[in-house]
């Protein structure tokens, strides 16, 4: 599995809050409920500035609890994996993950220092998720054995917290992150066998499971997790399926989920259903245009990572745009069709294949216009478009310009 899945898997356990029944510890009180539900919101919908901006608002809410750093901290990660080149690009928004990582570790423990074993649980909670993602940080930077020690402690302060609350769901979806993960990246497993601590995935996956059906606040980033290792690690677009799904109806609004169907879709060799879905998503970015521009770099290269753009996403593109296109032959040209048009022009610009590509981009100004087609197509006719003026492009939208 690629580093920025992994990035994605372990981040998403970040949000889950504790239970706000009266018996389990502080809950958030209502305002920071508030913002923490339109942060996670925003986030999936890839609104990703609104998103930080409601996860401040927490931090203001209750400055002194651990939580709000922690979800902000979460947040920035989820992007980070989303939009590539993203900590290159703005090297304040990695301090600010930085010193959200450090903000939620002293605070909770703080908290684990209390004589309320709830406040303790939760610390306990926070402490042991913000030393993941300290540890996913360090895998990134390749400094192996930190990252290992920082998954250790993460495990032992959620298993502190578990045993003071064996139903604390939550502390479950980041012991299971652990125990898949380190199950599956070798070098971190053989790593973890030199030092005495195996992972295992079958009770990674279990653990998962768990936290996706019984807890209050995480159910949502378990499922996210079982999506992305059926739909990344596994390439098991059938098994992922019912996960976008009921990621779908836990958030409706987000164009992600329904971009991952189309894509389960296709792969499944359900071609019809993987045409019916990109047409939602136009749809979507049709009604909307400009509030749409910035989440097209994530749809983009979210699943790719560092290797977006590349041979492999462009025969992919290709394969899926041809079947689009010749199912639409018979249809009244519109600006869907437009948009495939450039798309395969982007495409075989990507493999090399200019001459191709113009025909393409041609052909664009002669159908119905979709926001950028025809500005972009006669840009492109005018100099070449490959990988780095495409993502140059692609960032530039994600910044709103």
């Amino acid at each position: 599995m690629r580093l920025a899945a992994l990035a994605l898997l372990l981040s998403a356990a970040v949000f889950a809050p504790p239970a706000s029944k009266a018996d389990q510890g502080p809950s958030l009180d209502a305002l920071a409920s508030a913002q923490l539900d339109e942060g996670l919101k925003d986030l999936y919908s890839l609104d990703y500035a609104r998103s930080r901006a409601a996860f401040r608002k927490l931090i203001e809410a209750e400055p002194d609890s651990p939580f709000g750093y922690l979800f902000e901290a979460g947040g920035i990660w989820w992007e980070s994996s989303q939009e590539y080149g993203l900590f290159t690009d703005t090297p304040t928004l990695q301090g600010l993950f930085e010193e959200d990582v450090d903000e939620a570790i002293h605070k909770a423990d703080d908290w684990t220092r209390s004589r309320d074993p709830r406040q303790r649980a939760d610390g306990y909670f926070v402490s042991g998720m913000a030393l993941g993602t300290l540890g996913q940080w360090r895998l990134m930077k390749h400094r192996w054995i930190d990252a290992y020690f920082a998954g250790k402690k993460a495990v032992k302060q959620l298993r502190k917290c578990l045993k003071i609350d064996p139903a604390y769901y939550e502390a479950d979806l980041g012991l299971g992150v652990f125990d898949y993960q380190s199950a599956n990246l070798s070098g971190i497993a053989k790593l973890g066998i030199l030092l005495g601590m195996r992972g295992d995935e079958v009770r990674g996956l279990h653990e998962i499971r768990m936290a996706a059906d019984h807890s209050r606040y995480a159910s949502r980033q378990a499922e996210e997790f079982l999506l992305s290792i059926y739909l990344l690690d596994k390439r098991d677009s059938r098994a992922a399926l019912p996960w976008i799904e009921r990621l779908q109806n836990d958030v409706p609004g987000s164009p992600y989920y329904v971009f991952l169907e189309a894509l389960a879709r296709f792969q499944i060799d359900d071609a019809s259903g993987s045409r019916a879905a990109a047409r939602r998503l136009f749809a979507a970015a049709q009604a909307d245009p400009a509030s749409f521009r910035p989440k097209w770099l994530t749809l983009v290269c979210g699943l790719s990572g560092g290797a977006c753009l590349a041979a492999e996403d462009a025969r992919g593109a290709l394969s899926w745009i041809d079947d689009a296109l010749e199912s639409d032959s018979g249809r009244e040209p519109d600006a869907f069709q437009a948009l495939l048009r450039f798309l395969r022009g982007q495409a075989l610009e990507d493999l090399g294949r200019r001459d191709g590509a113009l025909d393409e981009y041609r052909k664009v100004l002669d159908l119905p216009a979709f926001d950028f087609t025809r500005d972009r197509a006669a840009y492109c006719l005018d100099r070449p478009c490959g990988r780095d003026e495409q993502l140059r492009w692609l960032k530039s939208m994600s910044e709103g310009n």
